[in-house]
């Protein structure tokens, strides 16, 4: 019973330790969820469909 409570607490603080993103990273993820907003913006303001997620849109 002992045992099963120990690998049962190691688990769990195993589960609730995980690498916070840095800096750097959660910069990459802002700069990509912006200036994907800035293509379907200005995609709306000029009447033209927003380019495809995968970044190959007629410019």
């Amino acid at each position: 019973m002992r045992r099963i409570l120990i690998v049962t607490g190691c688990v769990a603080s195993l589960a609730a330790c995980h690498k916070e993103p840095t800096f750097d990273e959660r910069y990459d993820t802002a700069r990509e969820t912006i200036g994907q907003r800035a293509k379907e913006i200005d995609a709306q303001i000029s009447g033209t469909p927003p380019a495809e997620a995968d970044g190959k849109g007629a410019r």
